[in-house]
């Protein structure tokens, strides 16, 4: 189980993975002895399953960002999930609840390339319908 401290260093680590021990532990109030336990007791329960980065201005490398919705004609899943595994412009997959079935996160250099890469899905046998949003700006992440 984890606790306050636990979720404010989950929290401080989800602003910048790469800050020392040290000013986490300034930042938290404790030693940074106790900081390190933690962490690694996270790890090890797999509360924190990995460390990440964030690229330089994301959004240049990848300036069409868009959510797709997708209904599935059946309950399996597997081949469509295969499919958008192997698509370079589909960065996340999610189940989700309701009236569709997945939602993917699109992210192309052109109106053209998220088009295309809709289209394409579309047409994929396991694909009943789709719903795309663009997303116009990120406010938090």
């Amino acid at each position: 189980m984890i606790d306050n401290t636990d979720q404010e260093l989950i929290a401080l680590l989800r602003q910048d993975a790469r800050q020392p021990v040290v000013s986490l532990a300034h930042k938290l109030g404790i030693s940074r002895a106790t900081v390190q336990n933690r962490i690694d007791r996270l790890v090890e329960k797999k509360v924190i399953q990995g460390f990440t980065i964030k690229t330089s201005n994301s959004d240049a490398q990848a300036p069409i960002r868009a959510q797709a919705r997708i209904k599935m004609r059946s309950k399996s899943n597997k081949r469509i999930m295969a499919y958008l595994a192997g698509r370079t412009e589909i960065v996340a997959v999610h189940t989700i609840s309701g009236p569709y079935d997945i939602l993917v996160d699109v992210h192309t250099q052109s109106l053209e390339n998220l088009d295309s890469a809709l289209a394409d899905i579309r047409t994929h046998e396991d694909v009943m319908e789709t719903e795309t949003n663009i997303l116009l700006a990120t406010h938090y992440q």
